[in-house]
C-alpha cells in the first residue's frame, strides 16, 4: 500500500483535485485490490469533469478499459426500474399504494396487502429469490418469469408488509413484470423509449446472452491462484433487479438528467430519495431504488451493484453537486473507491483529509486495537455483536485486509468520533482510527453500540 502526495486547491469545502493525483489514486486501488479493469466518471452539477478507464477490459486480449467500455451494472439497474414505475404513476397508469395484485394478477393471497411502494422500498416481506439456499448453483439457468417467481410464491412472508426492511431482488423483479403488464411493452422497450433514448444513453440496454455489445468488458473472479473468468449468469435471472449494461458515459448522462425535470418533476425525485418509514414510525436509509444518507455531514443518494464478474457504484453528493461513478470488471469495493475519488474533490469527506482529534477514551482505543488482533487471529472477539460476528466470519476480504495491516503495524491512533446516520439501530457512535504500516495508512471505523460493542467495521484507504 503506497502513500501518495495529493495537491489540492480549496474552494470553500470543495477541492479541485490534481488530475495526476487522481490517476495515481485510482491506479493504486487497481494494484491493491487486484482489479483487472475499472472505468470512472466524475461530474459536477451535471457537467462531466472526468471520464477515463484504467487497466484492462479484457485480460486475455489485452484490451484497455476506457470510458467507453460497457459493464454489467447489476443492482445500479434498480434506480431505472424505480424511475420507470414513477413514470407510469405520473402517466396515471398506476398508484404506488395500489396492491400489486391489481397489476400482477398471479399474486398469491399471501401477498394481498403488498403494495407497489412496498416493492420499491424493500418492505414487502416476500422472500428474495437470491436468498434461497443454493440458488447461485443454478446461475446459468434460463428462467421464464413465472418459473422464477414460482421459487418463492408459496413461501410464507418473512414479515408483514411495511414492518421491516430487507433488501429484496424478488420485489424488483416483480416491478419489472408490473411495468410490462401496465405499459404493454417489454421492460427493455419501455426503458429504451422513456429513459435511454430521450437521454441519448446510446449504450444502455438490458443484457442479453447473445447480443453483440461493442466494447463489452469481460468479468473476472479473483481466486487464490490468480484471475479467472467469472461464471456466466443468465440475464433472465436479474431482469429488472439488475440486468442493465452500459458505460460510465451513459450513467453520467443519467446523472445530468437528475438535475432537471426532463423525465420527472423535482417532487418525484424528492419522494424517491426520502428515507423509508416503517409501520412503527422508524426509518430506514433507503428510498425507491436509491440508498440515502450522509457521509460526515454531506448528504448523498447512491447505489451499488454486484453480479458475478462485476461490481458497480454511483454516488451523488446532493449539496456538493458532485457525482462519482465507478464500474469494475471483478468483485471489489467500488463504494470505497467512489468515496476516495469524491474525497479528492470535497474537503473533509474522507478520513485521510481530516485533522485528528484528541483521543477522549484511550482505554477504548486499546480495547478496539485488541479486537482487531483477535479478528486477525480467530475471526472473533468478545466485543462483537452477534450479528456482526456472523457477518464477519464470512468476510474473507475484510479478514485478509486486517491480517495484512497488522503484519507491519506501526501505530493505531484515534482520528474522530461521529454520530451515526439515521436508521443505524443500536449504533450510538462511529469511532475512526488511523492504522499506519510501513506501506502507508488505512482507516478503521468501528460502529459502536451503547455498550461499546462493535456492530460494524468499515475499512477505508
Amino acid at each position: 500500500m503506497k502513500t501518495w502526495i495529493v495537491c489540492f486547491l480549496l474552494v470553500g469545502t470543495t477541492v479541485l483535485a490534481s488530475t495526476d493525483a487522481l490517476d495515481r489514486y485510482i491506479e493504486s486501488q487497481l494494484k491493491q485490490r487486484n482489479i483487472p479493469g475499472l472505468s470512472v466518471a466524475v461530474s459536477r452539477n451535471g457537467k462531466l469533469e472526468k471520464a477515463k478507464g484504467y487497466g484492462l477490459a479484457d485480460v486475455e486480449l489485452n484490451v484497455p478499459a476506457t470510458e467507453r467500455t460497457a459493464y454489467q451494472w447489476a443492482s445500479v439497474s434498480k434506480q431505472f426500474t424505480a424511475e420507470a414505475i414513477m413514470l407510469l404513476a405520473r402517466d396515471g397508469k398506476l398508484r404506488l399504494d395500489d396492491v400489486i395484485s391489481r397489476h400482477y394478477p398471479n399474486a398469491p393471497d399471501a401477498w394481498s396487502k403488498i403494495t407497489v411502494r412496498h416493492l420499491l422500498n424493500h418492505t414487502s416481506g416476500i422472500k428474495s429469490y437470491t436468498g434461497l439456499p443454493n440458488f447461485f448453483g443454478t446461475i446459468r439457468k434460463d428462467y421464464k418469469p413465472e418459473e422464477l417467481i414460482g421459487l418463492v410464491r408459496d413461501l410464507p412472508l418473512e414479515f408483514e408488509p411495511g414492518e421491516k426492511w430487507a433488501y429484496n431482488n424478488t420485489g424488483y423483479y416483480l416491478l419489472g413484470l408490473i411495468i410490462e403488464n401496465v405499459s404493454g411493452k417489454s421492460y427493455a422497450d419501455f426503458l429504451a423509449s422513456r429513459i435511454f433514448k430521450p437521454l441519448e444513453m446510446t449504450t444502455a440496454r438490458v443484457n442479453h446472452q447473445f447480443e453483440l455489445i461493442t466494447n463489452r468488458a469481460t468479468g473476472y473472479d479473483n481466486r487464490s491462484n490468480g484471475l479467472w473468468r467469472s461464471e456466466f449468469v443468465s440475464p433472465t435471472q436479474p431482469f429488472s433487479a439488475g440486468a442493465l449494461v452500459g458505460t460510465v458515459l451513459d450513467l453520467a448522462k443519467w446523472d445530468a438528467a437528475l438535475y432537471t425535470d426532463k423525465l420527472l418533476p423535482t417532487s418525484d425525485r424528492h419522494d424517491m430519495w426520502a428515507a423509508t418509514k416503517l409501520n412503527d414510525g422508524k426509518t430506514e436509509p433507503y428510498g425507491y431504488g436509491w440508498q440515502v444518507g450522509e457521509i460526515r455531514g454531506h448528504r448523498y443518494v447512491a447505489h451499488g451493484g454486484g453480479i458475478h464478474g462485476f461490481t458497480t457504484y454511483i454516488l451523488r453528493l446532493l449539496d456538493d453537486k458532485l457525482t462519482v461513478i465507478v464500474l469494475i470488471n471483478t468483485g471489489s469495493s467500488p463504494e470505497l473507491i467512489a468515496r476516495g475519488v469524491a474525497g479528492q474533490y470535497v474537503n473533509g469527506l474522507t478520513l485521510a483529509t481530516i485533522e485528528p482529534k484528541p483521543d477522549p477514551a484511550p482505554k477504548l482505543t486499546k480495547r478496539l486495537e485488541q479486537c482487531l488482533a483477535e479478528l486477525a487471529e480467530t475471526k472473533d472477539s468478545e466485543i462483537l455483536t452477534s450479528e456482526f460476528r456472523e457477518n464477519f466470519s464470512r468476510s474473507r476480504r475484510r479478514h485478509g485486509a486486517i491480517v495484512e495491516d497488522l503484519k507491519d503495524k506501526k501505530s493505531f491512533t484515534f482520528v474522530l468520533s461521529e454520530d451515526p446516520p439515521r436508521g443505524s439501530d443500536g449504533v450510538k457512535r462511529l469511532n475512526s482510527y488511523r492504522l499506519t504500516t510501513d506501506k502507508g495508512a488505512r482507516f478503521y471505523t468501528f460502529a459502536l453500540t451503547g455498550d461499546d460493542e462493535v456492530a460494524r467495521l468499515e475499512i477505508e484507504d
